[in-house]
C-alpha cells in the first residue's frame, strides 16, 4: 500500500509539579511516534511519521506523568493538533479523551486541559492522509554520528544516596550537568551507589546537580533524600564540602544555602566541580562548532479567549428563529434561514443530528423555562460564539437556568448568567459525570454552579460576582472534580451561606489557583458535617489559592476551613495558599476566626507552605489528630499565631484524644498578637524547630491549659521550652520585606532559610490568568 510522510503538530503547554514538566507521547494507531515535554509557554511539537496513505488513523496524545507534589498539580494543556496542515481543536467532534489507560473505558469528549493521565484521541479520516504528490526522498535520513574510536571517553559520576519513603513511594532524583539531564534514580532506604556516564567538555569547570523532585508528606510520613557523597571521575565530594550548595525549591540561584546531606525539601544539591575534575581525554571536543539554536522569544501571556468555531455547529442568536435550520451564524440576505432563537430548539436539533455543539451569539436571552439536559444530551456543548457576550437571564419562576441530569461529558462555556432567584441555582448538575463549566460569568441570584453526584467534572476559569449563596458547590459524590482558576467576589451575598467554594461528601477534589474575596463566612470549606459518615470527604487538595477578606459577618469561621465530623483520617492537603484579612463581625470579642481552621476533628491533614498574614488568628487545630503543620509563614495576625483545642462541644459530642499533631519549621510572628495557645491536653501538639519573631522576645506569649508551664498558664519561650515544647526553636528577626505595609514576605538574606525554612512560591498563589 502507498505510504505518506505526514506532518503532525501538537501545540501544548503544561504546569510543572516538583520541578518536573508535563510529558506526553505521540502515538498513531497505538504505535509510538515521538514524545515531548511541555513547558509553561505554549510551543509546537512537530512529528513526521510515515503512515499508510488514504487510510484513517488514530492520532493519540498520551499524557503520562500526571502527579501532585506538595499541592502543585501537574497538568498538560493541548491547544491544537494539526495533521497534514489541517488544524483540529482538542474539543472538536472527532476528538475524545480516554482517561487513564488507553483502553476505550472512561472516554469523554475531547478537551484542552488534561487533568489526569490519559490519551487525547483524534479519529482522523483518510482525507488527512493523502498519498504523497512527490516521490519519497531517496537519500536515507541521516543517523547521529558517533565519535571516532580512541578520541572519546566517558565522564563517570557516582551518587551515593538513600531516602525515606512516604505513601509507599521512595525518594527520586535527577542528575544534571550544567542544567542538562543525564539520568535519574529512585533510591531505597539503604545507602547505594548510583552510577551515571556522560560526555562533557574537558578541562572546563562544570556544575554537577542532584535534583530531588518528589518531596511529599503522606499520612504524616515525610519523604526525604539523603546524599552521602558525589564522586566525579574519581574525585569524591561530601555533601557538606565547601564546593557544594543546596538550591532549595526551583533551580534558580535563589534560596541557596550550604550543602547538606539531608534534603528535606525539593531542591538541587550543586557541586561546583573545577576543571581538573574533567581531565583531557575524558571527552572529545567537536572539531566543527555546533551552530547554536536561536532561542524562541517567549510568548507574552494574554487573557485566554474563546476561539470562534472551526467545526460544525448550530447557532443561537437574538435575531434568530426556531423555524430556521440553525446552521447559519446570521440570517441570510433574503431572511429565509439563519440561527435558532432558543437554547431549547438547539438542544432538540442536536438530539436528532450528528452535530453536538451549539454556539450562542452575543445578546440577552430571557429564559421562559429552564434548559434541562439529560442522557439524550451526553457529549453536547453550549458555548459563546468567540468572545461575544451571551447573557442568560434567569426568570422569576426559574429555580434553575441550566440543569444537567443523567448526562455525561456536557460542556457549558463562555456564557454570562444573571438575574437568578436567590433560592435557585444558575447551573445545577445531578447524577451526571465528566462535565465542564468553563470561562462563564455568574452574577447575583442564588447558587452559582452546583455539581452533585457528578464525578470527574471541572469548574474552571469562571468569574462569580455577589452570588446569593455558594458560588461553587461540589457535593454528594462528585469525586475527582477540579475547581481551578475561578475568581469569586462577595459570595453568599443573600443568605450569608457557608463558603465561596464548598466541597462536601466528595473525595479527591482539587481546589487550586482560585481567588476568593469579601466572604461573609468561609472562603473555601471542605469536609463532612454528619457524624454517620454519609457525607465523608477524603483527600482534598487545596493549593495555590488566594483568600482576601473572609469571615466578615461571622464570629466563627476561617479563610480556609476544614471540618471532619466523620472523625477519621482525611489525608487532606492544604499547601501554598495565601490567606489574609480573615476577621469577624465583632473582632474585639470572643471569636474563633482563623486564616486556616481545621475544625471538628479534622485529622490526618497536611498544612504546608501557606502564607497566613493579617488575620485575627493564624492556624487552628480543633480536636484532630495526626495533622502536620510545616513550613508556614504566619505573620501580622492580631490573635494567636497557632492554636489547638481538644474539646469539641457541638451537641455534646466527644471525639478521639487530640494527639500526634506535629508543628515544625514554621515562622510564627507575634508583632501584633501572641504565639501559641493550647486548651488541653498539654500533649495535643508536638512543636520543634520553629522560628518566633516579634518585639517581645521575653513576653508571655505562650499559653497552655491545664497548667503545664512552670510560670503558670502563660509563659515566655524559655518557660515554654522548659515545659518540653519546641526543642530546636528560637527567637529571630526573619527580615520581613515591609511589615509596616503588611508585607511579611522574606528578604533573600533571611536567617530563616539557614534554619531550614523553604521559600514559598508567592508568585504562584492565586489565579493562573489574572482578570
Amino acid at each position: 500500500m502507498a505510504s505518506t510522510t505526514t506532518k503532525i503538530v501538537v501545540n501544548a503547554k503544561g504546569i510543572a509539579a516538583g520541578g518536573t514538566n508535563a510529558h506526553f507521547t505521540l502515538l498513531v494507531d497505538g504505535q509510538k511516534v515521538g514524545e515531548g515535554t511541555a513547558g509553561t509557554t505554549a510551543k509546537d511539537f512537530v512529528f513526521t511519521p510515515v503512515l499508510t496513505a488514504d487510510t484513517a488513523h488514530k492520532v493519540q496524545i498520551q499524557y503520562d506523568n500526571d502527579g501532585s507534589v506538595n499541592g502543585q498539580d501537574r497538568n498538560l494543556t493541548v491547544n491544537s493538533i494539526s495533521i497534514g496542515g489541517k488544524a483540529i481543536a482538542p474539543n472538536a467532534g472527532i476528538v475524545s479523551y480516554d482517561k487513564f489507560a488507553l483502553d476505550g473505558k472512561d472516554v469523554v469528549a475531547g478537551q484542552s486541559n488534561m487533568w489526569w493521565n490519559g490519551t487525547l484521541v483524534v479519529n482522523a479520516d483518510k482525507s488527512y492522509f493523502p498519498a504523497s504528490t512527490s516521490p519519497a526522498p531517496t537519500t536515507p535520513t541521516p543517523t547521529p554520528t558517533t565519535p571516532e574510536a580512541g578520541t572519546t571517553g566517558k565522564d563517570t559520576i557516582v551518587v551515593n544516596a538513600q531516602g525515606v519513603a512516604a505513601g509507599g513511594v521512595n525518594a527520586h532524583f535527577k542528575l544534571l550537568v550544567d542544567g542538562k539531564l543525564v539520568g535519574d534514580a529512585t533510591v531505597g532506604t539503604s545507602g547505594k551507589d548510583y552510577s551515571f556516564t556522560t560526555d562533557v567538555a574537558d578541562k572546563v569547570a562544570h556544575k554537577v546537580q542532584i535534583q530531588y523532585d518528589n518531596d511529599s508528606i503522606v499520612n504524616g510520613q515525610d519523604r526525604s533524600l539523603t546524599v552521602n557523597s558525589v564522586t566525579i571521575n574519581g574525585h569524591k565530594y561530601a555533601a557538606t564540602d565547601s564546593a557544594v550548595t543546596y538550591d532549595k525549591g526551583a533551580l534558580d540561584g535563589r534560596d541557596v544555602v550550604a550543602g547538606q546531606k539531608g534534603m528535606w525539601w525539593n531542591g538541587t544539591l550543586v557541586v561546583d566541580a573545577p576543571a581538573h575534575d574533567f581531565p583531557a581525554g575524558s571527552v572529545t571536543t567537536p572539531t566543527t562548532p555546533t551552530t547554536p539554536t536561536t532561542p524562541t522569544t517567549p510568548t507574552t501571556p494574554t487573557t485566554p479567549t474563546i476561539p470562534e468555531p472551526t467545526g460544525p455547529g448550530f447557532y443561537v442568536a437574538t435575531n434568530g428563529k426556531d423555524s430556521w435550520s440553525g446552521k447559519l451564524v446570521a440570517p441570510n440576505a433574503d431572511g429565509t434561514d439563519g440561527p435558532f432563537a432558543s437554547l431549547q430548539k438547539a438542544q432538540s436539533a442536536m438530539r436528532s443530528s450528528d452535530i453536538d455543539t451549539t454556539y450562542v451569539r452575543g445578546g440577552d436571552y430571557h429564559l421562559k423555562s429552564p434548559l434541562w439536559l439529560d442522557g439524550q444530551d451526553s457529549g453536547v456543548t453550549f458555548a459563546s460564539y468567540g468572545n461575544e457576550k451571551a447573557v442568560i437571564h434567569g426568570g422569576s419562576q426559574a429555580s434553575v437556568s441550566i440543569g444537567v441530569g443523567g448526562a455525561k461529558n456536557v460542556t457549558i462555556e463562555g456564557l454570562t448568567f444573571t438575574d437568578g432567584v436567590a433560592s435557585g441555582h444558575y447551573v445545577f448538575a445531578d447524577n451526571a459525570s465528566g462535565l465542564v463549566f468553563a470561562n462563564n460569568v455568574v452574577k447575583g441570584g442564588g447558587y452559582g454552579i452546583t455539581v452533585q453526584n457528578s464525578a470527574n467534572s471541572q469548574v474552571v476559569g469562571n468569574q462569580f460576582e455577589s452570588t446569593g449563596a455558594e458560588s461553587i458547590f461540589v457535593k454528594a459524590g462528585s469525586n475527582a472534580t477540579v475547581v481551578s482558576d475561578n475568581l469569586i467576589r462577595h459570595p453568599n451575598a443573600a443568605d450569608r451561606g457557608d463558603a465561596g467554594i464548598w466541597v462536601n461528601g466528595s473525595s479527591d477534589v482539587k481546589v487550586t489557583h482560585n481567588q476568593i474575596e469579601d466572604s461573609p463566612e468561609k472562603a473555601i470549606a471542605v469536609g463532612s458535617v454528619q457524624t454517620d459518615g454519609s457525607d465523608a470527604t477524603y483527600r482534598a487538595t487545596i493549593a495555590y489559592n488566594k483568600i482576601i477578606d473572609a469571615n466578615l459577618e461571622s464570629n466563627d469561621g476561617g479563610g480556609i476551613y476544614l471540618i471532619n465530623r466523620q472523625q477519621d483520617l482525611t489525608n487532606h492537603t492544604v499547601v501554598n495558599n495565601e490567606v489574609t484579612g480573615t476577621t469577624a463581625t465583632n473582632p474585639s470579642g470572643q471569636v474563633a476566626s482563623w486564616g486556616i481552621y481545621l475544625d471538628d476533628w479534622t485529622s490526618g491533614a497536611t498544612v504546608k507552605g501557606n502564607y497566613v498574614h493579617g488575620n485575627i488568628g493564624g492556624l487552628f487545630l480543633h480536636g484532630g489528630w495526626n495533622n502536620t503543620v510545616v513550613n508556614n509563614l504566619v505573620a501580622g495576625n492580631t490573635g494567636d499565631a497557632m492554636g489547638l483545642q481538644q474539646s469539641v462541644a457541638w451537641s455534646g459530642w466527644k471525639g478521639h484524644v487530640m494527639s500526634n499533631n506535629e508543628i515544625y519549621h514554621n515562622i510564627f510572628d507575634t508583632s501584633k498578637g501572641t504565639a501559641v495557645d493550647i486548651y488541653g491536653p498539654g500533649g495535643a501538639g508536638t512543636f520543634h524547630d520553629n522560628e518566633y519573631s516579634g518585639a517581645q522576645a521575653n513576653g508571655k506569649l505562650f499559653q497552655v491549659w491545664p497548667q503545664v508551664l512552670p510560670s503558670g498558664t502563660t509563659g515566655t519561650l524559655q518557660n515554654w521550652q522548659a515545659a518540653g515544647y519546641d526543642k530546636g526553636s528560637e527567637w529571630m528577626d526573619p527580615h520581613f520585606i515591609n511589615p509596616g505595609a503588611g508585607d511579611y514576605t522574606l528578604a533573600s538574606n533571611s536567617p530563616a532559610y539557614g534554619e531550614g525554612f523553604v521559600a514559598l512560591p508567592f508568585d504562584q498563589m492565586g489565579l493562573l490568568h489574572h482578570a
